[in-house]
């Protein structure tokens, strides 16, 4: 079994220099590690980046934000068999989203027995974030308009609707809006035009409820958000965004924003040279949460779970709308906790046990 750990606040303790690092999974979690603190230490003891997919082996994990950043993958097989009896030598850091599940296949890999671990989730959330204020703005700004899509022939759940119906409880007075194949165009951006082509609905709105918000002005939700409080402190931002459990952004939590505000359009523009069908045919499946984070790094956001604010842009840290979260993390519910973002729900039973080893 791996070593877990958990006695650092942030990864750039790993450092010192007393071990090299391994970054374990080659995804977009690793990306964003790399585009932050690459230049900031991580280069100087990183060893290389290790993947359980046999067929990376070789290939270099490219950083789009910057193309200088370049890693070598190891395959997890080729690791072990090139490295038999020395995976002790290294600190891995655990990176993915599904960390916590991840840890239970590293643990039957007898190469790996008794490797210090991190997972990368849990330093991010160590800390509490520090004192922040929901307020930031000395009038309201932000219209009363509560913006959702819903696009396909299937009709709403029942989880959705009664997720609805907290909005309309605890958001009185705001005009609701559903936008959907009769009132929004689609074809307006090639993205979204294609997302709708291939019937990956979650995609379509990436950039349409950017998109909407920079016309409009008001709030984005995902459906599957439960409003938990009245949200009225929110329209005190010029524009406001989630962090997630792994310290990324997230503007399916919620998004809002005056309207024509800059921020909002540069976030929706990066699709401009974003593209859902790759040269080579495959699908682009990377989730809005790292193009949004990518691009908020290069202004100088932080992948931690604390109050950031970038050109009037105010990140909100994960109590707020994401106390629960859906990568295993403990609860973190407080007084300026406003929602739930439901995603994924996990099985609370099982990540308890690997927790507990911490």
């Amino acid at each position: 079994m791996l070593n877990l750990c958990n006695d650092i606040s942030d990864i750039s303790e790993l450092f010192d220099g007393s071990k090299r690092l391994i970054l374990y999974g080659a995804g977009a979690s690793t990306r964003l590690i790399l585009q932050e603190y690459y230049q900031k230490g991580l280069r100087d003891c990183l060893a290389f980046i290790v993947d359980v997919n046999d067929g990376m082996d070789g290939q270099e994990c490219i950083v789009e934000a910057d193309s200088e950043i370049r890693v070598k993958i190891w395959s997890l097989k080729a690791f072990c068999d090139e490295y038999v009896g020395r995976a002790k030598e290294f600190v891995w850091v655990i990176t993915p989203y599904v960390a916590l599940h991840i840890v239970g296949m590293l643990d039957l890999v007898k190469e790996l027995d008794g490797a210090d671990a991190y997972i990368y989730s849990l330093i991010v959330n160590k800390k509490r974030p520090e004192a922040f204020e929901l307020r930031n703005t000395k009038e309201a700004l932000i219209p009363k308009k509560i913006h959702y899509f819903w696009v396909g022939s299937n009709p709403l759940p029942e989880d959705y609707k009664k997720n609805i119906e907290s909005w309309k409880k605890y958001a009185p007075g705001y005009e609701i809006i559903e936008w959907n194949e009769d009132n929004y165009d689609f074809n307006v951006h090639n993205y979204t035009s294609d997302a709708m082509q291939y019937g990956h609905y979650m995609y379509v709105t990436d950039y349409a409820r950017k998109d909407i918000l920079y016309m409009y002005g008001g709030i984005y939700l995902d459906t599957d958000v439960e409003l938990l409080k009245p949200i009225d402190d929110l329209l005190y931002n010029e524009a406001f965004i989630g962090i997630d459990d792994g310290g990324q952004l997230n503007s399916g939590s919620a998004l809002g924003a005056v309207a024509r505000n800059p921020v909002i359009k540069e976030l929706r523009d990066l699709y401009n040279d974003i593209a859902f069908v790759n040269a080579d045919g495959s699908l682009n499946l990377k989730y809005n949460t790292y193009y949004e984070t990518s691009y908020m790094i290069k202004k100088g956001f932080e992948l931690k779970n604390k109050f950031q604010t970038f050109g009037g842009m105010n990140c909100f840290p994960r109590e707020v709308f994401m106390p629960e979260g859906f990568i295993g993390l403990k609860d973190n519910y407080t007084k300026q906790t406003l929602a739930n973002h439901k995603i994924n729900p996990y099985d609370k039973t099982a990540i308890k046990k690997i927790l507990q080893r911490i």
